[in-house]
């Protein structure tokens, strides 16, 4: 009975992301990046052509 509840809790602990409260931070840190680099290499594309 005990390995159940201390299951749960280890998967409960583990569950979270590393940064943020919520998985919901960490989607938006990522789409932010994805963003940021789209235009970055927008941007060296222009200035370099």
């Amino acid at each position: 009975m005990k390995d159940n509840q201390s299951d749960s809790q280890l998967s409960a602990d583990t569950d979270k992301p590393p940064f943020f409260k919520s998985w919901k931070g960490m989607y938006w840190l990522v789409l932010g990046n994805l963003a940021f680099l789209i235009i970055l290499f927008y941007t060296i594309t222009r200035i370099y052509s």
